[in-house]
């Protein structure tokens, strides 16, 4: 199994790496101003959608839910992810990196370093894109966010608060891959621990928060969405495997596109130096995709107490 995982992996990442670059294209864009009859005085930006029904899938990304509890070790995931909608197929490796600050909270940091992308003209269409090819690279934002662990080991549920900042780092803005403006949540999460058989367990956990980013001046002059985050989830466990389902969104309060829900499953195994998962999304409303990726996270340090 391990060879197998290690094999996928490899050629996912491989995948990323040395896709063939796509040639510059000339900066016409005669063609897009006939196609959405452009004024020609407002900005092109007024035009887009900034909501994650109409950007790719890492540009307004819903948060991961989390159990309740800060991380205990160092973690540096490598996850090479497969996102795929009617009219959009994206390619990408995430990265994220997680240090605990003594025993009471964590510091994480998380990017997409590159990612490959092909859409139709549906969809260039759809979301006002300004390549009439819509086909390339893009560079993913920089996050990066604090935990603090509120209450732990007590009858009540674990309590934990997070807060993660985006800044407005990635590219392709033209394509809309990522939005080019910041953004952040912040979120109290909840988690229990349920024993169901000897050494098998179940964590219930959940979270409610907001999320709120910036956009650009549109047609309903706003130039900001802020939106309840939710979510809830349980993970069965042993110390050598465990299986996790989540349901969570956000709800933003314009209804064009802002209220994506998505369904998530992760499956896999923890091992002595690093834990290898499998990972499943799809969404349920206003984010058109289906996404895979396999999870290494290599973990280093003394666990805490």
């Amino acid at each position: 199994m391990s060879l197998n995982l290690n094999s996928i992996f490899l050629i996912l990442l491989l995948s990323i790496i040395y896709i063939k670059p796509i040639k510059a294209q000339d900066d016409d864009y005669t063609w897009w101003n006939i196609k959405h009859n452009w004024d020609g005085v407002s900005s092109w930006t007024s035009m887009l959608k900034v909501f994650p029904a109409y950007f790719g899938p890492n540009a307004l990304p819903v948060p991961e839910l989390r159990t309740g509890l800060i991380e205990d070790q160092f973690r540096i995931e490598f996850r090479p992810e497969i996102h795929h909608s009617t009219g959009d197929l994206t390619v990408n490796l995430f990265t994220s990196f997680i240090a605990p600050i003594g025993k009471r909270a964590s510091f994480e940091v998380f990017l997409v370093p590159s990612e490959y992308f092909k859409m139709d003209t549906l969809t260039r269409d759809d979301r006002f894109t300004r390549k009439e090819k819509p086909e390339g690279y893009a560079g993913g934002d920089f996050w990066f966010g604090t935990n603090i662990q509120l209450i732990k080991n007590r009858n009540f549920p674990d309590l934990l608060f997070s807060a993660y900042f985006k800044t407005a780092s990635g590219t392709n803005l033209v394509n809309a891959r990522y939005t080019d403006s910041p953004a952040y949540f912040v979120l109290l999460n909840a988690g229990k621990d349920l024993t169901l058989y000897k050494s098998l367990k179940a964590r219930i956990y959940a979270n409610i928060g907001t999320y709120i980013w910036q956009m650009y001046i549109n047609q309903n002059n706003q130039n900001q969405d802020d939106a309840l985050q939710y979510g809830i989830g349980i993970k069965h466990y042993t110390s050598k495997f465990f299986v996790k389902t989540d349901l969570t969104g956000y709800f933003g309060y314009l209804n064009l596109g802002d209220r994506p829900l998505v369904f998530r499953l992760q499956t896999g195994l923890f091992l002595s130096k690093v834990d290898i998962a499998f990972r499943y999304q799809i969404g349920l409303n206003d984010y058109d995709y289906q996404s895979f990726a396999l999870s290494y996270t290599y973990k280093f340090g003394k666990p805490l107490d």
